[in-house]
């Protein structure tokens, strides 16, 4: 009985070890976690989810985003909770999506775009030439706590962008400004980095028609530039078009006609190639239009006002402008 008792616990102690050695061998369970992007629209927050999901699991698709955009949103979020640039459509939709925001400087209305999400205003055009019944709509930041100013900060700042915006080619009166309050933690170098987001709504036709004929601060127009000067194209008569309406409702409105130009040359070669530039404009305004001369003045400001950088072919071709001015 004793030699029982002794095999019988040492089959007992193999059986245990044989089945821990069996375990120890196996491969572990193929889990892999999936982070995803949750949006809080209440706060305009994001957070991140944490689900496990086997590793031949495909990874989900939200809101058009496809995989790669996904994994994006991921590393747009740091360590101190900061979120990148996003544009959603009215159902909360991310639509578009960039690694940086837009960065503000308190008590200035002064805009900073990094490098990273310069292409924000191409996407955004082009967004909207595919989806022409949509307007774009600004959430520009302001805070309580900066100086007051009339018009506030938001405002400014909208503004600001939303000439970035129209030098691509946006109709004004499809953007919309949306100045919005908020408690900003500014860092230390008085600086935040998420000052705006963007979103999509249904074209407001009434709104549009309301404005349609009102006078524009300024309103900038590439028409075709060579060696031998403006060549008429399809910009500038829609810019025609427009003036006409314009004088038309506001007989007493002046315009002023600025020709800017890259910093590609001479400085002051610049400024009179701008200059003749303007004239040409100025003469076919008033000759095909029959507007008052008058009324319409040419200027240069040559290389002295680039909206973007000289470094590059787009850029400088974004630099080569004129620019009118409604008073």
């Amino acid at each position: 009985m004793k030699n029982f008792l002794i095999a019988f616990i040492v089959f007992l102690v193999w059986s245990f070890f044989g089945l821990w050695l069996y375990s120890w061998l196996q491969p572990e369970d193929e889990i892999a976690v999936n982070n995803t992007v949750k949006i809080d629209e209440a706060s305009d927050t994001i957070t991140k989810t944490d689900t496990e999901l086997p590793l031949n699991t495909e990874l989900p698709t939200e809101a058009g985003l496809d995989k790669d955009s996904l994994l994006l949103s991921e590393k747009i979020i740091d360590k101190e909770g900061h979120q990148g640039l996003k544009a959603v459509n009215e159902a909360g939709d991310i639509v578009l999506l960039f690694p940086k925001g837009i960065t503000i400087y308190k008590n200035t209305d002064e805009i900073s775009i990094p490098q990273e999400v310069i292409d924000f205003k191409y996407k955004i055009n082009t967004y909207l030439v595919e989806h022409p019944d949509k307007e774009l709509h600004i959430s520009a930041l302001y805070s309580a706590t900066e100086n007051f100013e009339t018009p506030n900060f938001g405002i400014k700042r909208g503004n600001k962008l939303k000439e970035i915006l129209t030098d691509v080619g946006i109709p004004s009166e499809r953007i919309v400004i949306k100045p919005t309050i908020k408690e900003i933690d500014f860092s230390a170098a008085n600086t935040y980095e998420n000052g705006f987001s963007f979103s999509f709504k249904p074209l407001d036709e009434d709104r549009i028609e309301s404005v349609r004929f009102r006078i524009p601060e300024s309103k900038i127009v590439y028409p075709r530039f060579s060696n031998t000067g403006i060549m008429v194209n399809e910009n500038l008569r829609n810019l025609l078009d427009e003036v006409k309406q314009i004088v038309a409702a506001n007989p007493d409105t002046e315009i002023e006609v600025i020709g800017h130009t890259d910093n590609v040359g001479n400085g002051n070669d610049n400024y009179y190639l701008g200059l003749e530039y303007a004239r040409q404009v100025r003469w076919y305004l008033v000759k095909k239009g029959n507007l008052d001369r008058k009324k319409i003045r040419a200027i240069s400001k040559g290389e002295e006002d680039p909206i973007d950088t000289n470094q590059t072919v787009r850029g400088r071709n974004a630099n080569r402008r004129i620019e009118i001015v409604f008073n």
